[in-house]
């Protein structure tokens, strides 16, 4: 690593600390004579291009913000061939750095990534429609369809997108108890090839291991390095499947649960409900249904320890 940037996100977390973090990450990286770049991201949807601009330049693009501000920054890198994806956690969940190990302190982390080399992973990719036509986006932590998509949808509709983690999960409570989730049609295709129809209230891909806080046992056993995609589906009637979901994962016996299936496949889709359902990837929110999401080889060079 000779060059590298600092893409980071100007409202991830508060001010001073924020511009005290970006600061001692970048003088850590000089310490080691690495030249380095400090760039605010311009505003929401924006850091994607930005990495792309900066990316024949620098080996290394420093992502500093949450989890979103990763998401943006890998649809400017993916498919590179030179500049590798770093991370300088700011936000709330930090779900990616979690799954590689990485210090949630700015500067440690920074420190870490010094002796970190790129790996080349595959990236999760969904295909959506908009009313400007059919739309795609990569992911590296999950994408669905269902109440994880509506948690975001309420939170970009309420003006309320950057909330500590206890209002998050009151927000979600709330949702859960309330909203009535519609069933739709799902079909996912397996690595032999095999097409499986069903119906759920909820499709979830994850590609990494811990999704923190109270959803941690949700889903276990992915990796962003894995060849397939990790996706769990709840089936019908949601005020059944949802609760059971939380309940057995906690308490380790969701093989009794028959509302559950985590299974790894090649792609999946989701039709239209009778209701609009909402999809969201790493917690952006896209749009609604249908959707296909699939998993793209040799997309993304990340820092990982060796």
């Amino acid at each position: 690593m000779r060059r590298a940037a600092i893409l980071y996100n100007p409202t991830s977390g508060r001010r001073s600390e924020r511009i005290s973090d970006v600061e001692g990450a970048a003088a850590a990286l000089r310490q080691q004579n690495i030249d380095v770049t400090i760039i605010p991201t311009k505003g929401p949807g924006t850091a994607g291009e930005q990495a792309a601009a900066l990316a024949d330049n620098h080996d290394v693009i420093f992502a500093g913000g949450g989890d979103g501000t990763i998401h943006e920054i890998a649809q400017g890198l993916a498919f590179h061939q030179r500049a590798a994806l770093g991370i300088i956690p700011f936000g709330s969940a930090n779900a990616l750095c979690r799954h590689i190990g990485i210090d949630l302190d700015p500067v440690r982390a920074v420190r870490q990534q010094i002796h970190f080399t790129p790996r080349t992973i595959p990236l999760g990719k969904v295909i959506y429609t908009t009313p400007a036509g059919e739309q795609s986006r990569y992911f590296l932590v999950m994408a669905g369809a269902g109440p994880d998509g509506a948690l975001v949808y309420k939170m970009l509709a309420d003006g309320k997108q950057r909330i500590g983690r206890f209002a998050y999960y009151r927000r979600a409570a709330r949702l859960f108890a309330r909203h009535h989730f519609a069933p739709f049609d799902t079909a996912y295709t397996l690595p032999d090839g095999t097409v499986v129809p069903t119906t759920a209230v909820s499709a979830m891909a994850v590609r990494v291991r811990d999704l923190g806080g109270l959803f941690s046992t949700l889903v276990r056993g992915a990796s962003i390095e894995h060849q397939q995609l990790l996706l769990t589906i709840a089936s019908p009637p949601a005020r059944l499947s949802l609760p059971a979901w939380f309940a057995t994962s906690w308490t380790r016996t969701r093989h009794w649960n028959r509302y559950i299936q985590t299974v790894h496949v090649d792609s999946f889709h989701c039709g239209a409900g009778t209701r609009p359902i909402q999809i969201q990837a790493d917690g952006e929110w896209l749009g609604q249904t249908p959707m296909t999401i699939t998993l793209v080889p040799n997309a993304l060079r990340l820092l990982m320890p060796a």
